[in-house]
């Protein structure tokens, strides 16, 4: 597989080598993820030994040919990617993490009426109690 030329769309960590050591992201958890909820893998992103022999194991099972179109084709690449347990993982938690976020924002949005009140009303009496 060394003469198989990657396409410019492929990670670093996947299409090759690079000149840049790849680090993982520091998005921080959100204060509002329990760590029972959600157990990370590592603390560097990285999938457990397990997690990697099962990845590993799934591309043992592919063919020469399949293996080839998973480097050739980003729609292929796509598909087995976000079929990995772990993408799927990080997607429910990423698209929970939006509900939650979204949620904030339309019960802030309902106070914001409330606030504005309550701080005329602070504005109005602040004065005669001086």
């Amino acid at each position: 597989f060394q003469n198989i030329s990657t396409q410019s769309w492929y990670p670093p960590s996947v299409g090759g080598s690079s000149s840049h050591p790849s680090t993982p992201s520091s998005s921080g958890a959100s204060p509002h993820q329990r760590a029972s909820d959600h157990p990370q893998p590592s603390s560097r992103g990285q999938p457990s030994p397990a997690e990697a022999a099962g990845i590993i194991a799934r591309l043992r099972d592919k063919s020469v040919d399949e293996l080839q179109r998973l480097l050739k084709d980003k729609e292929s690449y796509n598909a087995f990617f976000n079929s990995l347990d772990q993408v799927k993982t990080q997607n429910n938690l990423r698209d929970e993490l939006r509900k939650e976020t979204l949620q904030l924002a339309r019960e802030n949005l309902e106070k914001e009426q409330r606030i504005s009140e309550l701080r005329n009303q602070v504005q109005y009496y602040l004065p005669l109690k001086l």
